[in-house]
């Protein structure tokens, strides 16, 4: 029963992510389109490009698909799209500072207003609506996915796997990873992290390290782009991947203080979390962009 109530969550988290992001994507998918061609004309304006569009849209994933195909069509090089799709990793941490606060009471006022804007509004009004209504469908998803994961508190194998988390950010990594990989959702993986967390399930060591294994698991489906594309695009691709393993080895040595700072940041824990999600992917970002030429010729 505890599955079936956990698939039905997940389901359903991930319709509404999928739904939200198609409302957001058709508002704003033109505008990133023309950005691409238009704002990448040095490193800190691709970066924001990439970082607005992803945090409207809370699809890291659907922005470096896109990029691969447009660094195939040659519209863009390799540069202006490796600081893009730093910008979106920024910009998908958003998805957890949301989930982090309690808006379960209000799912059904967003979806409700959802659905009405769907039904009576013009079109523009109608992508809006597919937006709330997903807001509304990814809120229920979460407290399915939070009732279900909350008997694994008193799960024998789910209290070592995650102590050995903690202990050794390694074994969160992997596990965030593979499970990122296998539903192909970064997201959703945060979520549940953050679900665990407010049962009392997750500590901060052990989420951080599942939340930043998630992240490395996301390339999988950019890998899946490249696919068939030209060496440019191929480029772009792996770069996502680098990014991604580059930031763990720099989070790895100062894993404990890293910790630390993300218990300063807030009394909450599931609040924690999603901060040390955005400190960690911000603090890669900075770094590669500042070493973006360097990074660039590794890929290459």
């Amino acid at each position: 029963m505890l599955i079936l109530l956990l698939a039905v969550g997940l389901f359903l988290f991930l319709g509404g992510l999928r739904l939200m992001s198609s409302g957001l994507e058709n508002l704003c998918g033109s505008s990133f389109a023309a950005g691409v061609q238009h704002f990448t004309g040095n490193r800190f304006s691709a970066f924001l490009c990439g970082l607005i569009f992803s945090g409207l849209t809370q699809s890291s994933s659907l922005v470096t698909v896109v990029l691969v195909g447009v660094v195939n069509a040659g519209i863009i090089g390799l540069r202006p799209a490796i600081a893009v799709m730093i910008g979106a990793n920024v910009g998908t941490t958003v998805t957890g500072q949301m989930i982090s606060f309690d808006l379960y009471e209000y799912a059904l006022y967003f979806a409700v207003a959802g659905a009405i804007l769907i039904v009576a509004g013009r079109q523009r009004h109608r992508q809006v609506g597919r937006a709330l209504l997903g807001l509304g469908v990814l809120l229920f998803g979460l407290e399915n996915m939070g009732g279900a994961l909350a008997p694994l508190a008193e799960s024998k194998f789910a209290q070592n796997l995650l102590s050995s988390a903690a202990v050794y950010p390694l074994t969160g990594i992997f596990a965030g990873a593979a499970l990122t990989a296998l539903i192909q959702s970064s997201s959703a993986v945060v979520a549940m992290a953050i679900s665990l967390a407010k049962e009392g399930v997750l500590s901060l060591a052990a989420g951080a390290a599942v939340i930043v294994g998630a992240d490395v698991g996301t390339c999988v489906t950019t890998l899946l782009a490249g696919l068939g594309t030209g060496i440019a695009a191929r480029r772009t691709a792996f770069a996502h991947l680098f990014f991604n393993l580059c930031s763990v080895l720099l989070v790895l040595p100062f894993f404990s203080l890293f910790i630390r700072l993300a218990a300063a940041s807030s009394d909450a824990l599931p609040r924690q979390l999603a901060n040390a999600h955005t400190l960690y992917n911000l603090g890669g970002a900075i770094l590669l962009l500042l070493f973006l030429g360097p990074f660039q010729a590794l890929v290459e």
